[in-house]
């Protein structure tokens, strides 16, 4: 399988050393923080006023935000939060975005003008993501439409086939990364909760309506911000990892991929990458302080640690170590640090993961609460696995402290450790109709899988790690059902279905659209099983009833209706030898 692989090892990339392990100051767990205020005053591009604007203010971790508004005619916002690492969004009208991680010691204020997408041409047909409404708001029909080009160089959206109820048409502009924001012309503009804005027209007697592109503002326009009131070093961390993210992602973007998600880069470009690592490591060490090189090293290992090979990664989780405090509250504003110490225990011998555990265990002091409860999840799947049920019980408990209350994690530790929980084996697998993938095809049941062992997985085409999981799926469904690869080296790639499968794949799809699926089946895996389809707009209900918090997600489900295993055992090289013992006289075994 190929997958993100890493740059090969440069004396350049080994960490060097550093007099002492450096710690902030910190608060107590639990002890009372005066509220701070959080605030600013944002412009257009171009510094006049905003059409329409709103802020959401969340903190690391927590899954409903801590506030949200509309800016002021003036474009200003204010709020009072408790200190802590947040997440501030600004989501207006005509421009792009704007996201920020900020650490919130004392009053942060932002001020400045906004920037704007960076926008292909379209040619000859503008892409739009459009929802007719009935006269109460509700949409009738939705889905991609496609505007032709005038020879005036505007864009014309054909109505002429919308049903006669609907009234008024909500749409969005395309762009080729994903982001969809709103077009030229609008009676209003609502919110679309992701960050930009919908175009609403009245339709009511209009067969068409014309798009002009050159009434956007300027594509591409740099925001232009000066933020006050954090710590200088974190001011001079984010600059240094907003410089090279840009120069990563860059070099990124431009070298081989595979299904479209996962980096297969060549020897050449692994080396290019080596390169602007250390070239960017190198600015790192040459910080003032050691406070500001340890800051700096830590937005590096974000940035540049899924390339390394395995002796650089040890290398770095040996400087972690060694070297950052692991209550240390700015440690939340890093996402890295638990991927890279995972990835060396995987050839770790026991002093090392000793260290480890032991590092993790003095994180749960952490006053920031996503990075406390973080080691706490880095520390209970470990013991899952290794089927010690007590430790997971120990650490568990820690998790339902009110501190935590209402974060993603906890969430998704209650979902797979809560004894209460729905996904669990030897419990019954809740009953299910979904969707069949294909238009028109039979609804996928769980009545019609009675007496039979299948798998079932929630996916989609949007995640990574499950297109990561697809080498896997198609070797262990040919293995199990007989099923024989296709010629050449991509046979697997085109594996065909089995007619009377020993063990049933159901697929079950939270794409944006079924369009989605079928066309990553064509162009990269075959996937021949069956498809059931949720979407985006049933997943958090799908989420609820089956009682998990992200994908990949997979089930193996008995006959009766009953878990026989769930989670991790499920994923990569564990999936073929798990249903095998499935398959086995005494299934108890499946562990």
């Amino acid at each position: 399988m190929l997958v993100l692989v890493g740059c090969g090892a440069t004396a350049d990339s080994s960490v060097g050393p550093t007099p002492s392990v450096v710690a902030a100051p910190t608060r107590a767990v639990g002890e009372a923080q005066a509220a701070v205020t959080v605030g600013g005053r944002l412009r257009a591009h171009d510094g006049e006023p905003l059409r329409a604007a709103e802020f959401t203010l969340h903190r690391t971790g927590f899954i409903e935000p801590t506030a949200k508004g509309t800016l002021a005619e003036d474009g200003s916002f204010r709020v009072e939060v408790e200190p802590g690492i947040y997440t501030i969004s600004i989501a207006a009208v005509d421009h792009a975005q704007l996201a920020q991680t900020i650490l919130v010691e004392r009053a942060v204020e932002v001020r400045g003008n906004l920037g704007t997408y960076g926008r292909a041409e379209p040619g000859e047909a503008l892409l739009l993501k459009t929802e007719l409404l009935a006269a109460d708001g509700e949409p009738i029909v939705a889905g991609d439409k496609t505007a032709a080009r005038t020879a005036d160089g505007t864009y014309l959206v054909d109505l002429s086939d919308r049903p006669k109820h609907a009234v008024k048409l909500r749409y969005q502009l395309q762009s080729g990364s994903g982001r969809t924001y709103n077009g030229p012309l609008a009676d209003t503009y609502e919110s679309d909760g992701g960050g930009d804005y919908w175009s609403v027209v009245t339709i009511e007697g209009r067969d068409a309506i014309e798009l002009d592109l050159a009434a956007l503002p300027p594509a591409g326009k740099a925001a232009e911000l000066k933020w006050r009131g954090e710590p200088p070093e974190i001011v001079a961390m984010r600059a240094y990892r907003d410089r090279w993210r840009v120069r990563e992602a860059r070099l990124r973007d431009s070298m081989s991929h595979e299904d479209g998600k996962l980096l297969a880069p060549s020897e050449g470009e692994k080396a290019e990458m080596a390169a602007l690592a250390a070239e960017a490591l190198a600015e790192a060490d040459a910080a003032e302080s050691d406070d500001a090189r340890m800051l700096l090293r830590l937005a590096h290992l974000e940035l540049f640690t899924m390339y390394d090979d395995d002796a650089a990664v040890r290398t770095r989780a040996e400087w972690l170590l060694g070297r950052v405090d692991p209550v240390d509250p700015r440690l939340g504003m890093f996402w890295n640090v638990g991927s890279t110490l995972r990835r060396a225990l995987e050839s770790a011998d026991e002093a090392f993961s000793a260290r480890v555990e032991a590092w993790y265990g003095r994180m749960q002091a952490n006053p920031d609460p996503n990075t406390a409860l973080g080691a706490i999840a880095f520390l209970i799947y470990p013991a899952d696995e290794r089927s010690d049920d007590a430790r997971v019980a120990e650490l568990y408990a820690l998790t339902r402290e009110p501190r935590f209350a209402g974060m993603h994690t906890a969430k998704t530790l209650a979902q797979r450790f809560d004894p209460g929980r729905i996904l669990q084996r030897g419990k019954p697998f809740p009953g299910f109709e979904f969707p069949a993938l294909a238009a028109g095809g039979r609804p996928i049941t769980q009545a019609e899988r009675e007496g039979k062992l299948y798998l079932v997985e929630f996916w989609a085409t949007w995640c990574a790690p499950c297109v990561g999981e697809m080498p896997y799926l198609h070797a262990t469904y040919a293995k199990v059902n007989g099923a024989g690869p296709g010629e050449g080296k991509d046979g697997l790639r085109r594996l065909g279905p089995v007619e009377r499968p020993k063990i049933e794949f159901v697929s079950v799809s939270l794409d944006e659209s079924p369009d989605d699926a079928q066309a990553f089946r064509e162009a990269h895996w075959s996937m021949p099983w069956t498809h059931a389809f949720v979407g985006r707009a049933g997943e958090k209900e799908a989420m609820e009833r089956y009682g998990f918090a992200g994908v990949p997600t997979a089930v193996l489900v008995d006959g009766a209706g009953t878990i026989v295993e769930v989670g991790r055992a499920l994923r990569g090289e564990r999936l073929l030898p798990t249903l095998e013992r499935a398959l086995a006289p005494e299934r108890s075994s499946v562990r």
